[in-house]
């Protein structure tokens, strides 16, 4: 089964628009399409940022949806041990996420962020946004 990384931004969008393209890779990763990786401190990650008083007002999260979204996370995603980063990429900020990715075996690293999507691969994760994601996903499932 594919092993995905995916990155905190697109788990957030996932909650905020339930049409969007991160909804469906969510939605893919309840249907068991591929095993979800985070990475250390990213579900704390998650919370805080859909708890922002500014998030919340402006798409109207109700706090059951972003506590059930948590549990979700929590429970059924797996949390990469922590990697030391490998300084490779040019936001040296997301660099733990490739160490990691690498560690964990992910095959994708699923993620918006330029500073990362131009790296195109670290060892043997490729680095993909969800639109590309999805289609490798709808391929596979023929």
């Amino acid at each position: 089964m594919l092993k995905a990384l995916v990155d905190t931004n697109p788990l957030v969008s996932s909650l905020l628009s339930p049409r969007g393209l991160q909804r469906q890779l969510i939605d893919a990763w309840r249907r068991r399409q591929f095993l979800l990786l985070l990475v250390p401190g990213q579900i704390d990650e998650v919370s805080e940022v859909l708890a922002r008083p500014k998030i919340a007002r402006k798409y109207r999260i109700v706090p059951n949806d972003r506590e059930a979204f948590i549990q979700l996370l929590t429970i059924e995603a797996i949390v990469l041990p922590h990697e030391p980063a490998p300084e490779v990429c040019r936001d040296p900020d997301d660099d733990y996420l490739l160490g990691c990715a690498a560690l964990g075996g992910a095959h994708y690293l699923v993620t918006g962020d330029d500073d990362l999507l131009t790296l195109r691969q670290y060892r043997n994760t490729v680095i993909v946004d969800a639109r590309t994601f999805l289609s490798v996903l709808a391929a596979q499932r023929g």
